[in-house]
């Protein structure tokens, strides 16, 4: 029979938090059935043994060397099974629950291209979960605008939005095969499920946020290793999807308001001596200038 939902998951050598990620998708999940899928990214900590041993229903796919988040997940989106398609991050945990209301949900809402789970931190508290699609001048004041849908109040019911994080996203199978699969222009990694989600939004389906259904995301667990080149590819993939998506003159908005407010950090960072934060901001500020 055709399982209900296809779960894909990448992991890198992050298996301390794989393990627990893996248990409470199976035990936190009561009423669909499961087609789970972990691409083994080239880990060099067993991470394939651990999992074919612990967990022997997971479909493993070994990767020679280190692939993007946008091929990795391509390859299961290809041949999952499901009648929805899931992205899980290695690094969440699962709370009772969460992935029956996801599928739920979209039985329930057949105009549901996407829908996000709730994603709350380690502590408890919420995560953002959600965005608008970006806009070239604010998007260069990122991180501090990118905070202001914190300011919202939490909603007890599902709502629409632009973009849903890809640490938890759940799509419709007729989406993937209408609109295609991840733009791996985005590999390694950032962006890419913005760029999906632009492109679903254009096809006529609707995105959503479900409060409901919960998973906690402890962020970042890979990435946080480099942070230079994680701010290098953050604003770089920014501005590839504005020059996919509103051409060279969003591209030139976007790229002005990055120097201006990087300069204004390196310069406050400066002043408040702190040299790890003004060593960043300098590199930054010289990366962005190179784009």
């Amino acid at each position: 029979m055709q399982p209900d939902l296809t779960v894909s998951i990448i992991s890198a050598d992050n298996l301390n938090l794989l393990l627990p990620c893996l248990r409470s998708v199976f035990e936190c999940t009561h009423r669909v059935t499961l087609e789970v899928y972990l691409v083994d990214n080239a880990s060099s900590d067993g991470t394939a043994e651990a999992v074919k041993g612990a967990f022997p229903q997971v479909q493993i796919i070994r990767n020679d060397q280190r692939r993007g988040f946008s091929t990795n997940n391509n390859m299961v989106l290809r041949q999952g099974q499901g009648r929805y398609l899931m992205l899980l991050n290695d690094d969440t945990q699962v709370l009772d629950g969460a992935l029956d209301r996801l599928v739920e949900f979209m039985d329930a809402n057949p105009q549901a291209g996407v829908v996000g789970s709730s994603l709350l931190n380690g502590d408890g508290s919420r995560q953002l979960a959600f965005a608008y699609f970006p806009h070239p001048l604010i998007e260069g004041w990122w991180p501090s605008v990118s905070k202001l849908p914190a300011l919202l109040k939490p909603k007890a019911r599902p709502f629409e939005v632009d973009s849903v994080s890809g640490a938890a996203m759940v799509v419709r199978r007729e989406v993937v095969e209408q609109v295609g699969v991840l733009d791996t222009a985005f590999d390694p990694i950032y962006s890419e499920e913005i760029d999906w989600c632009y492109r679903i939004r254009r096809a006529g389906w609707r995105i959503y946020t479900l409060p409901q259904a919960q998973i906690v995301h402890y962020g970042s667990q890979t990435m946080n290793r480099a942070v230079p080149h994680k701010y290098e590819l953050l604003l770089s993939h920014k501005m590839l999807f504005f020059r996919k998506h509103a051409g060279s003159m969003a591209v030139r908005l976007y790229r002005i308001a990055l120097i201006i407010s990087t300069f204004s950090k390196l310069l406050w960072w400066t002043i408040s001596k702190d040299p790890d934060k003004k060593q960043l901001h300098s590199h930054l500020l010289k990366r962005i200038r190179s784009l």
